[in-house]
């Protein structure tokens, strides 16, 4: 099935811009097709515009971060065939829907001593719940929803180092105890993320006593 899609693209050139601007786009494209083929075409159509790529890239629609592997069908199913795509963050906005990530990055060197440099990989597969969080986008000084879920993970993968870990996510003024509920804030929405934050809070609590 082809879908005729009316697009509101957010534009904006850290460079040069002071405000953004959204260009319309009207794009016929296959049910079967990526949000990345839709971001190629309409790069066709506007050698400016610029997204991003790669494995682990993702942008907003509807309030709700995305990687750009989804298929055209299942965005047209849950948001309609009229959208606007933004980057996932607009405070951090470089170029149109590229973000400038280095505050995420910076998250993993918070656990960096704790886990081996082949774990990035997974901390980069996170990288939609970073920016999802209500909390961090009022508060730049919370650790991040990212790293929490990625604290999860190396807490199981490196029980040895469970204490030093925790110590890093339970700090008042930044950590585990401001996470907001994520899990409407990423499409598909993963309830998982909730359980496991959930659980992760109560090792905290159980390592306290």
């Amino acid at each position: 099935m082809t879908y005729k899609l009316r697009l509101s693209v957010f534009r904006f050139d850290a460079k040069i811009d002071y405000l953004p601007f959204y260009k319309k786009h009207i794009i016929k494209i296959d049910e079967e097709k990526t949000l990345d083929d839709l971001l190629a075409i309409i790069k066709e159509e506007d050698r400016f515009f610029d997204y991003p790529i790669g494995k682990n890239a993702a942008v907003k629609i509807a309030d709700r971060n995305l990687f750009t592997d989804v298929k055209i069908g299942d965005i047209v199913k849950n948001f309609g065939d009229e959208f606007t795509l933004m980057p996932m963050s607009e405070k951090r906005a470089l170029k149109d829907l590229i973000v400038n990530s280095d505050d995420f990055y910076k998250k993993f060197d918070m656990l960096d001593p704790y886990v081996d440099s082949s774990d990035k990989k997974r901390f980069d597969e996170l990288i939609i719940y970073h920016y999802a969080s209500d909390t961090y986008k009022f508060y730049d000084e919370f650790d991040g929803d990212a790293l929490l879920l990625f604290a999860y993970d190396m807490i199981d993968k490196y029980p040895s180092q469970k204490h030093k870990i925790l110590d890093v996510i339970d700090r008042e003024d930044s950590g585990i105890w401001l996470h907001t509920n994520i899990c409407g804030k990423v499409f598909p929405a993963d309830y998982e993320v909730e359980k496991k934050i959930d659980e992760l809070k109560n090792v905290v609590l159980r390592a306290r006593k």
